[in-house]
């Protein structure tokens, strides 16, 4: 009897620990705000992907306009539902192995593995952006939300996680610029 009860007291003990283990786990890859994951399940699925997979992989890497102007407006608390919001629709729009993740502050970025091609891995990106734009209100606060957005697309063999990130940083910054540059040839254009 007392075997039955060492026994029964040991296997739930390590049931316990093992489930404790894996919400630790669990929580040292999710961002605690949006409840994506964070950079460090970035690293995990692409190191999947890569050593899995054979062809093509892109990660697309975007940060709100003018997100600053959401929290001067309305405080961070609000911006912390633009945020959330943002996650969510990003989550809503992943198909089966793709992974969203939340990096830092305002900044996003997507794991796309199974891109056929560069235009492919675009397109999908600019899917992710639109959707992000169909968020209009916030709380009963009417918003207009928008990303920039830069993908970058290797072989999934050789591409190295760090280097995909900065090119997509590079094309990110491109596209910010871009909306800038058309966002103030309207108003001069509404103004004249």
């Amino acid at each position: 009897m007392l075997a039955k009860v060492v026994l029964g007291v040991t296997t739930a003990t390590s049931v316990a620990a093992g489930t404790c283990a894996y919400r630790l786990f669990r929580q040292t890859r999710t961002d605690p705000l949006t409840g994506l994951g964070n950079r460090e399940a970035l690293e995990a699925a692409f190191n999947r992907v890569r050593w899995h997979r054979r062809g093509l992989v892109a990660v697309a890497l975007g940060d709100m306009n003018g997100f600053k102007a959401f929290n001067d407006t309305y405080g961070h608390r609000f911006g912390d539902r633009v945020l959330i919001e943002v996650g969510a629709v990003l989550r809503h729009m992943a198909f089966r192995g793709e992974v969203p993740v939340r990096l830092h502050g305002d900044e996003f970025a997507v794991l796309l593995p199974w891109v056929v091609s560069a235009d492919d891995a675009e397109r999908r990106a600019r899917e992710f952006q639109a959707a992000v734009a169909t968020i209009t209100e916030i709380d009963g606060q009417p918003v207009e939300v928008s990303m920039a957005l830069g993908v970058m697309t290797a072989p999934a063999e050789t591409a190295q996680l760090s280097g995909l990130l900065a090119s997509a940083d590079d094309r990110m910054y491109g596209d910010k610029h871009t909306t800038r540059t058309h966002t103030a040839a309207e108003s001069v254009s509404v103004s004249q």
